[in-house]
């Protein structure tokens, strides 16, 4: 968690959420940064380019990939927006399929439509049927940019006689419609630890009857699918512990995830990684943009909680070659359409604070949760009976991330940054918006860790980009100019002889709640151009800022519910 002190040049507005910037009759506040040249002791592990990645529901999955009733065409949106992930990385985002709908999937070879569902409530169907057309047609190369990755979830639900046979057909079914080559992992099972709560297991049921039934279904999936394909048995080829995490019993909560290994889960040595899914909070009466998503605090809360179990994996010999990923993952756990907080800037910019943050951790990969009609969606892949496709705000906390991870081929490393408030001089009292003509003076802006937030992203020990996050909440209806605040970052020397950097702002006019008219670095991205990018007029796109000629530092302004990033070098 961050820290901050109190300057004693000045006098700072105090209230019992913490420090504030000061109004227009007062002299300016500023958030200064002092990144270090080389990585903090408190860095990241390296980061994966490709850490930014895609959870997608089973039941979902053609809308994603192919247009068309029965999935005729590839959808080139989707695979446009993809590419441009891709591009910012140089590494295309893994895609995870899987949910709740992937453990109640059967195959049927007979099916002659490629997929059929039995609908139920918060958007999850009760039971879905696929044929091998479904997995012919949906992992076809050209629905993807190069070089993508599959992990492909494996039914375990079922208990009846059939049940490990149908296991074995998917596995099949999808490793001929893969490949090994674009095969990261199989997973058997979904949020095994809400089995008993879901009254699709005996009341008794723990998880070393879970661990057991695991081992079987993979020896299984090894020897009758993996083996005859001819893949490297050498290699581990299953992401295990899908476990929903942070629930009541301690037994299934990854931050006990020792238990399961006590349960001897990895006995057969194939578990090439686990994974957690995590979704903060629901929609309960107290939910709200401001205080429960545009708050860093609240995430460092809710993520922190890994690092328990990223601790036990690397104990110890036999575990420290596991990565950890959070599998399944996004802004709250209701699928349903909330407008409120879901599907705008402010969402966006929760988006890019948690993987951000998620990635200091250490975490290997995050894959954000992905379906048509999910209120959290980064961007809905075909028209419905109520909208027609469209690229949705949560996209751009995507993007702006993998950019800020960025493309380098050596190690990258991100730290979360300390910062102090400061006060500056009296000179630059702006603000933005449409609404500057408004007489009403702007109010304080909190300048504490609940709402800013400030990441060092490193190439090979150097500092390469800043990333700043304002999660001071305004909106295009709000009475008064958008505030903006001042960001002084004190630079290492730089040995390039570069006399500025390059910032690019994501941003929207109508502020925290807009659901359109997003932009990031002047570009927005649209089901109108096919998902691929188009500058907006009038909007500044890659802005050049000068260094001080005496200490090398910057100046910046990040308006309230805006976020920017600096490339250093």
């Amino acid at each position: 968690m961050k820290h901050f002190q109190y300057s004693l040049l000045g006098i700072l507005l105090l209230h019992s959420h913490g420090i504030f910037a000061a109004n227009e009759s007062e002299p300016r506040s500023q958030v200064v940064i002092t990144p270090s040249t080389r990585p903090p002791t408190s860095a990241s592990k390296p980061v994966v380019n490709n850490f930014v990645s895609l959870s997608i529901a089973i039941h979902f999955f053609q809308d994603y990939t192919r247009i068309g009733s029965e999935g005729e065409s590839p959808n080139i949106f989707s695979k446009n927006l993809l590419s441009s992930l891709t591009e910012s990385t140089l590494l295309a985002p893994e895609i995870r399929i899987g949910g709740t709908s992937a453990d109640r999937t059967t195959y049927i070879p007979s099916q002659n439509t490629t997929i059929v569902q039995v609908e139920g409530s918060n958007g999850v169907p009760l039971n879905v049927t696929l044929n091998q057309k479904w997995f012919q047609q949906n992992f076809d190369e050209a629905n993807f940019p190069p070089g993508l990755k599959f992990i492909f979830d494996l039914p375990l639900v079922r208990n009846d006689s059939l049940a490990l046979n149908n296991t074995i057909l998917g596995a099949q079914w999808a490793l001929d419609a893969i490949g090994g080559d674009r095969l990261d992992s199989f997973e058997i099972g979904n949020e095994e630890d809400l089995y008993v709560n879901n009254n699709v297991v005996p009341a008794n049921f723990t998880v070393v009857d879970y661990a057991n039934r695991w081992k079987i279904f993979s020896a299984a999936v090894t020897e009758q699918v993996l083996s005859p394909f001819g893949l490297d048995l050498t290699k581990k080829w299953f992401q295990g512990l899908v476990f929903a995490g942070l629930g009541a019993n301690h037994a299934w909560t990854t931050m006990y995830r020792e238990t399961a290994f006590d349960a001897n889960v990895d006995s057969n040595h194939n578990l090439k990684s686990v994974s957690l899914h995590n979704y903060p909070v629901g929609s309960a009466p107290w939910v709200n943009l401001g205080n429960t998503f545009m708050n860093h605090d609240a995430i460092v809360a809710n993520l922190t909680q890994v690092i328990a179990s990223l601790s036990f994996l690397a104990s110890s010999p036999s575990t420290e070659d596991i990565t950890f990923n959070m599998g399944e993952t996004n802004i709250d756990f209701v699928n349903l359409n909330m407008d409120q907080f879901e599907g705008v800037l402010g969402s966006a910019l929760w988006t890019l604070d948690y993987l951000l943050y998620g990635a200091s951790l250490s975490v290997n990969r995050m894959y954000m949760h992905q379906g048509t009609t999910f209120g959290y969606a980064a961007w809905q892949p075909i028209a419905t009976d109520t909208s027609p496709p469209k690229v949705r705000a949560p996209w751009y906390g995507l993007k702006v991330a993998a950019e800020a991870i960025g493309s380098h081929q050596g190690p990258i490393q991100i730290a979360s940054l300390d910062f102090v408030v400061t006060q500056g001089d009296n000179t630059n009292n702006t603000a933005s918006g449409p609404n500057n003509t408004q007489s009403q003076p702007i109010p304080p802006q909190i300048l504490t860790s609940e709402k800013i937030s400030a990441y060092a992203i490193y190439e090979s020990s150097s500092l390469a980009r800043i990333a700043l996050i304002n999660f001071n909440e305004w909106n295009g209806t709000t009475p008064f100019p958008r505030p903006q605040t001042v960001f002084k970052i004190m630079l290492p020397d730089d040995h390039q002889g570069n006399s500025n950097v390059k910032t690019r702002t994501l941003t929207a006019p109508n502020g925290a709640s807009a659901d359109s008219d997003l932009t990031f670095g002047g570009v927005m991205w649209n089901f109108t151009t096919h998902g691929l990018p188009q500058e907006v007029k009038g909007v500044p796109g890659t802005v050049l800022v000068e260094r001080s000629p005496k200490d090398g530092s910057i100046v910046v302004e990040v308006g309230a519910s805006e976020a920017m990033l600096i490339q250093v070098n």
